[in-house]
């Protein structure tokens, strides 16, 4: 495990300690950009705990409400359109969290990011978890499971992605993945062996090359 990531504490809900890599990844007093920020959970932790200046966007209308409620600056936009409007570099960070895989054109939204943010943080479920491929192989079905908890027929992951799929796409597009960290049964691991099969998510900070 990094030494870099040590605010790590026992998770109290499923995606604690993704909230807690990001955080640790991200420097105090900075501008950050939490796209799809839900009810503003990670914008509030880091007003508290890095003093950052943040600002969410969130299509789903009651949570903007709770992001209100909670003194959050935030903003009404479909992702899938871009992010046009922000300068160029207005941001120190700008977080994509576990909604990468529910794009309709992740690659516009990921170059967008990175020419809004000095570096982004982007979290995704692993489809490459050993689980989900004995779903698949062995049972012949799409698998179910705490990551991936929708049936088929109702999922809002419509990309299916692996930890080497995100590796291939950074590269394609000429970006930089600066620090990988996977984590394993909720334990967060930097350079973990055989992190394809073995993670249930990864977690990537990258930069324009």
């Amino acid at each position: 495990m990094s030494a870099d990531v040590t605010e790590i504490r026992t998770p109290f809900h499923k995606f604690e300690v993704g909230f807690n890599i990001i955080i640790g990844l991200i420097a105090p007093g900075t501008r950050v950009l939490d796209l799809g920020c839900g009810s503003g959970t990670l914008l509030q932790r880091l007003r508290e705990e890095k003093d950052v200046e943040g600002c969410g966007i969130e299509l789903d209308q009651e949570k903007v409400i709770r992001c209100i409620e909670r003194g959050i600056r935030v903003m009404t936009l479909d992702l899938d359109e871009g992010l046009e409007g922000f300068p160029d570099l207005s941001y120190e960070y700008v977080v994509l969290s576990r909604t990468l895989q529910q794009l309709m054109n992740p690659e516009r939204l990921i170059k967008e990011m990175l020419r809004v943010g000095s570096k982004s943080i982007i979290t995704f479920p692993n489809f490459g978890h050993w689980k989900v491929v004995f779903e698949y192989v062995l049972k012949g079905q799409t698998p179910v499971s705490e990551t991936h908890p929708h049936p088929w027929y109702n999922t809002p992951d419509i990309h299916r992605l692996t930890i080497r799929d995100f590796r291939a796409f950074i590269q394609e597009m000429g970006a930089k993945i600066e620090r990988e960290i996977h984590i394993i049964n909720n334990v967060p691991y930097e350079g973990a062996f055989w992190a394809n099969r073995r993670a249930e998510w990864g977690c990537c900070l990258i930069s324009a090359a």
